[in-house]
């Protein structure tokens, strides 16, 4: 009898080894365990100790990291902890390519820059090749200081939207458009022309949107704002352009036309909730009023704005009566950086200083305006801008471990006022990892570098 009762025993011993227990566990692509998550979701969660479970291009779940651990089974393990977990940060107004020009024209007021620099440069030096050298300056610099989608409006912007998808960062593109030529069109209804074909080519896309962007109602006629307008509202497509970005802008317009530019643009029908707008320094109250009105968009570009003496605009206004508000950098020649960290610093101390109110723009404020603030006015924020379940998988991990980052009271105060775009150590953008470790996957940033160092050479030898 105790024969057979060793043999039954080593029968089930043996199947017990034999058969391995079944791993139930969900499988995905991604689980970023084990971090402090910082959502900016409209419940403004906060994990201490999180998970993310990432398939194909989306969040899947967000939670507890026990839970999210014991549930799914990840093709890619992110150890997130002692780091911090947030979205990507949105940069909703620049000029990728004017990296090429960083530092060309510095320390000289908005109208001579452009005209006398700025301008004549880019006639002489940008062209299509040139334009995708300088943006794949420009991404690099982007992804490494955490921001995943930019919106740009500059020239060849096929071009840009191109290096862009190869390089794995999320894009709005807007072909410049101006009364006079520009690098890549003769007149403004050949770039309107042009991008209409961008519309069509890119539609879809899942990195890649397309804006209709004239430059701004001091240099694009009536007929070509109305005309950029009505090809915006046939694809329902962004309208991206600068607003009352000096007071002598405004002060022309209103010697010209009698009105300010916003109240211009409203009377010729030309504000709508797709519109993106640029600056907006110099705002009357009947100016903000109509921003509320059309629940415009505005892209906040406060060092630029500093560095070119435009002026504060007042951001605490138009967050007060709601209107949407995005940060953006301008472009790399009146910045002259693309970090949006330093932007997001510079933000939350000007407008405390200059209306001497340190209540004025609070840290988590300023942190969803480079965030879910930002993806609402690029009309994204039901896919980016927060980590939630449903959204894509934009996501930035910063190491915490850092001297100026210690004590931490809290998540949101050392982000705004102490971290910087270094302190990125991971970045994914549609559930692909573009950066892993500081290391940039998907761009070769020597041969970019070096490329960028002969073409300055080339231009100080002219």
């Amino acid at each position: 009898m105790k024969k057979y009762s060793r043999i039954i025993l080593l029968a089930i011993l043996f199947i017990g080894v034999a058969i391995p227990t079944l791993d139930k566990r969900i499988k995905i692509d991604i689980l970023i365990h084990s971090g402090a998550i910082l959502t900016m979701d409209e419940s403004k969660t906060i994990y201490e100790v999180g998970s993310i479970a990432i398939k194909n291009d989306e969040i899947i779940d967000i939670g507890k990291d026990e839970e999210l651990q014991k549930k799914y089974k990840a093709r890619k393990k992110i150890n997130a902890e002692n780091k911090l977990v947030l979205p990507g940060l949105i940069n909703t107004h620049t000029h990728a390519a004017m990296t090429l020009l960083r530092g060309y024209a510095d320390d000289v007021p908005l109208k001579e820059w452009l005209e006398k620099y700025i301008w004549p440069a880019e006639a002489q030096y940008m062209n299509k090749e040139t334009i995708v050298l300088g943006t794949k300056l420009a991404i690099s610099e982007m992804i490494r200081s955490g921001t995943t989608t930019f919106c740009d409006m500059y020239f060849y912007s096929d071009a840009i939207a191109q290096v862009a998808k190869e390089a794995g960062i999320r894009v709005i593109v807007g072909e410049g458009i101006l009364d006079f030529p520009t690098p890549s069109n003769k007149t403004p209804e050949a770039g309107l022309k042009y991008t209409e074909m961008l519309i069509k080519k890119w539609k879809d896309d899942p990195l890649v949107s397309v804006s209709v962007a004239p430059h701004s109602p001091y240099i694009c006629s009536k007929e070509v704002l109305i005309k950029a307008k009505t090809l915006s509202d046939k694809y329902q497509v962004p309208l991206h352009i600068h607003v009352s970005e000096t007071k002598k802008e405004v002060a022309d317009m209103i010697s010209v036309q009698e009105l300010t530019p916003v109240a211009y643009l409203d009377k010729i029908g030309f504000l709508g909730d797709r519109v993106i707008a640029a600056h907006c320094v110099h705002l009357t109250s009947a100016d903000i009023a109509i921003l509320v009105k059309r629940n415009v968009g505005v892209a906040h570009n406060p060092e630029s704005n500093l560095k070119l003496a435009s002026g504060i605009a007042p951001i605490s206004k138009l967050l007060k009566f709601g209107v949407k508000v995005g940060l953006g950098t301008d472009g790399a020649a009146s910045n002259n950086d693309l970090n949006m960290f330093e932007e997001m610093d510079t933000a939350a101390k000007i407008h405390k200083g200059f209306l001497q109110d340190p209540t004025v723009l609070p840290a988590y404020t300023v942190l969803e305006m480079a965030t879910i603030r930002g993806a609402k006015v690029l009309g994204l924020d039901k896919k980016i801008g927060s980590l939630e379940t449903g959204k894509k998988a934009d996501i930035i991990i910063i190491d915490l471990n850092k001297p100026h980052l210690v004590p931490l009271y809290n998540y949101v105060s050392p982000l705004v006022y102490s971290a910087d775009g270094a302190d990125v150590e991971i970045v994914i953008i549609n559930g692909k990892i573009v950066m892993y470790k500081k290391q940039l996957l998907t761009l070769d940033e020597n041969a970019v570098i070096q490329q960028v160092k002969e073409f300055a050479k080339a231009i100080q030898e002219n």
